[in-house]
């Protein structure tokens, strides 16, 4: 829920600052790092189509790019304040190619379909956007097909070393302290906007660590469900219900947002959110994901991240202009909102709602609560005693 209540609270400090709220995303700050990368080595990939219509700005002037630094820095800081940092997760070179192929996915799904699991799947039902039904009914069955390939591929092959490197506990959190003071102190010298989507960025990296929250195990549990716990799909039907909620009342009270869609076709959020399953699939992993475990000492998830960020991304914006060639860039998705409030949130409301009850389903323990408390309720039954 906190993930939802920071998500609405972003927005709405963007609109204190800015005069429009926004919902939030990832992606498009990462891909512009990969720019960023490439062109300090002297190619012009800014010349790209991508990168004419995504402008390669100085991270210190970006938002986009800013939140992605703050999520790393914030799961950097929790990981050390909770006394858990530890470089971990080293791959051996099976789980470094998992992780080498799942990041390059992961980017180029994202970038194709113009978000990722937080701007055209938690965002975007937030949003009402129907790129979000789009997006999902391509992921989950892309994240399907990825399991598959990680049984057959990597799962008795890939592992990582068993050696892990950490620093006392006592240490960890005076470094902890810093290490946030730091980071807080340096949010009065950004812009206004670069200052709120950088405090918000932390927040989520903070979120991250301390919840464990991971959008991919979500999808591993609605698509495989001898894997799956339902805590991570509650918990993910939780944080999209908050946030859609948010919305919604804002929406109510005429704050103005922008919620229109990336204006692409259809055909590529589907492809694009394809990819992106795929690479869920192979990596374990989303973005988001990604990003705060790697600030909290993890290898492999560091790998994944630059991955997508040096390769992923870039290969796509190599051949960007000639997806929007061949595939229809007609009809464009747009917002429910834009039929008014009440008829925007119906989307997000049943979405939410229904990946919460599968969720409530597929928890043995969560089924086992409620059939007690039913029963204590409804035909006057006490619930069994624990065993002792």
């Amino acid at each position: 829920m906190l993930i939802g209540l920071v998500s609405v609270a972003l927005g709405y400090s963007v609109y204190q600052v800015g005069g429009k709220g926004s919902i939030w995303g990832i992606t498009t700050g990462e891909s512009k790092l990969g720019g960023l990368f490439w062109k300090s080595l002297g190619l012009p990939i800014d010349q790209l189509r991508y990168y004419q219509q995504f402008k390669l700005l100085s991270p210190i002037e970006d938002y986009t790019q800013a939140i992605v630094f703050a999520i790393l820095v914030g799961g950097f800081a929790a990981a050390l304040l909770t006394r858990s940092f530890a470089i971990k997760h080293i791959p051996d070179r099976w789980m470094l190619l998992q992780a080498v192929l799942g990041g390059a996915l992961l980017g180029y799904g994202a970038r194709l379909a113009l978000g990722c699991n937080i701007g055209n799947f938690l965002s975007a039902w937030a949003a009402g956007g129907l790129h979000a039904a789009i997006f999902t009914a391509a992921l989950l069955p892309g994240t399907y097909l990825g399991l598959k390939l990680t049984e057959k591929v990597f799962l008795t092959r890939a592992a990582p070393k068993r050696v892990s490197l950490t620093i006392s506990p006592a240490a960890q959190r005076w470094m902890g302290v810093a290490v946030a003071i730091v980071a807080l102190a340096v949010t009065p010298l950004l812009k206004p906007v670069v200052a709120v989507w950088w405090v918000a960025g932390i927040t989520f990296g903070v979120l991250g660590w301390v919840s464990s929250i991971c959008f991919a195990s979500c999808y591993r549990d609605m698509v495989a469900p001898r894997y799956a716990s339902g805590v991570m799909v509650k918990a993910v039907g939780l944080a999209v219900l908050t946030y859609s909620t948010g919305i919604y009342l804002l929406q109510l009270i005429g704050i103005p947002f922008a919620l229109t869609p990336p204006q692409i076709g259809v055909l590529q959020f589907f492809l694009g959110g394809l990819v992106f399953g795929l690479g869920i699939g192979v990596a374990g992993s989303c973005i988001f994901s990604s990003e705060w475990r790697a600030g909290g000492g993890s290898v492999y998830s560091m790998i994944v991240l630059l991955s997508t960020i040096l390769i992923g991304m870039p290969i796509l914006s190599l051949n960007y202009e000639w997806w929007l060639t061949v595939l229809p860039q007609e009809p464009k998705p747009f917002t429910l909102y834009s039929f008014g409030p009440h008829i925007g949130y119906i989307a997000p409301l049943t979405f939410s709602l229904a990946i919460i009850f599968y969720g409530v389903y597929a928890d043995a323990s969560s089924r086992t609560a409620i059939a007690s408390w039913l029963g204590a309720r409804l035909l006057g039954k006490q619930p069994a005693p624990s065993p002792r």
